[in-house]
């Protein structure tokens, strides 16, 4: 399913709760990586929320845990009731692939195995990404379809780069202006795999979350997936989300993809996808059992 998303819904707001951040515990160490820190918001009043993990974007070698915080994003989930984890991972100029997927598996066992300690609720669990941390995001959804025990119910992916050797050929066919000319060599997904992303299609698929998901045997379920992307993104063409939605499609899995209208990599029109992407995952909570 498609949908197109205006900048006028960014007026629509959460629920006015009141409720805000009660606890909050910072870097975290759920692993022994440098960047293996994560901090976790607990919404005021609630006992047992549910939590959503976010992964920041940032080309996998730059950004910070800290970018929850934007769109209000953080603020929003915890006056829903939700108990947010904000993740660092391993930089691309640290370690290369597989070092940030292991972390984000790490990240999600720490989760589970210390949610009597902080008192969230495992049962109800889903995993947001911007940029970067989109793509990672949607490799958890692969890495649950093969392996149940990491629990997730929902992930959301702003602006995934999720087929890496078609990234640069997707900027060069899409309709946005920009982008395509002063692209950064070696790229941030040739830095991420260690060769070159254009060059070599199998090291790139094996990367790419699209490519992975289609190679998954038709009885692995992946979690409800929202794709949200900009139609006028300039660094990540559209056309990856759309090249997932058409590989969840077809293999009938919960899927559905919002353009936002106007809205390059991030920016302003992406307030607007706030709380359409709260809706997705409380709606995916409530499918699941959750009161």
């Amino acid at each position: 399913m498609k949908r197109k998303l205006a900048l006028a819904l960014a007026a629509t707001v959460c629920s006015a709760s009141g409720l805000l951040a009660q606890d909050v515990h910072q870097d975290l160490s759920y692993g022994p990586g440098e960047r293996n820190v994560l901090d976790l918001f607990l919404p005021q009043g609630v006992e047992h929320p549910p939590l959503v993990m976010y992964i920041h974007g940032g080309a996998w070698f730059r950004g910070d845990k800290a970018q929850v915080e934007e769109y209000d994003r953080r603020k929003r989930m915890n006056e829903a009731g939700i108990a947010v984890a904000t993740i660092n991972h391993t930089w691309s100029q640290q370690a290369t692939w597989p070092a940030q997927k292991d972390d984000v598996v790490a990240a999600i066992r720490f989760l589970q195995e210390n949610a009597g300690t902080y008192g969230y609720d495992m049962s109800r669990f889903a995993v947001w990404g911007q940029s970067s941390g989109a793509h990672l995001a949607l490799w958890s959804a692969v890495l649950a379809a093969e392996d149940d025990s990491l629990g997730i119910d929902a992930v959301v992916s702003w602006c995934a780069p999720s087929n890496l050797y078609m990234l640069w050929h997707d900027r060069l066919a899409d309709d946005v202006p920009g982008g395509n000319e002063k692209e950064r060599l070696p790229s941030p997904e040739t830095n991420l795999i260690g060769v070159d992303a254009q060059q070599d299609k199998p090291a790139a698929d094996a990367v790419s979350p699209d490519i992975q998901a289609a190679k998954l045997p038709p009885e692995a379920a992946l979690p409800p997936i929202l794709l949200v992307h900009g139609d006028a993104d300039p660094r990540v063409s559209p056309l990856q989300s759309k090249r997932v939605l058409d590989v969840l499609s077809g293999r009938g899995s919960d899927a559905e993809l919002i353009i936002v209208e106007g809205g390059g990599h991030g920016g302003d029109p992406f307030n607007a996808a706030v709380q359409p992407s709260l809706d997705f995952i409380i709606g995916r909570f409530r499918a699941d059992g959750a009161s």
